[in-house]
């Protein structure tokens, strides 16, 4: 079941299995950084793409948080958050 995860830097993210997101959403849960498949993975509403954990723990250490992006994160993440039961 997807869910709301934290993050130090405060990005909304979604936890959700490929699964899931197939069936809600669409797409084939490949990573939309690296194009690898997983079994469950994050998406990140600021960039509105869905990362395996790999990839969601290097952006997680790499990312600088913009206040200017909040507008579009919020309206990406009420979105998903709906579609997916969060």
């Amino acid at each position: 079941m997807a869910k709301k995860v934290d993050n130090e830097k405060g990005f909304l993210v979604i936890e959700v299995s490929a699964a899931e997101l197939s069936a809600k959403a669409g797409g084939y849960g490949i990573c939309d950084y690296c194009n690898t498949p997983a079994e469950k993975g994050y998406y990140i509403a600021v960039l509105n793409q869905w990362y395996c954990p790999k990839c969601y723990d290097e952006f997680c250490k790499r990312a600088k948080y913009y206040q200017k992006d909040t507008g579009t994160e919020k309206r990406n993440y009420e979105f998903y958050s709906k579609l997916l039961g969060v």
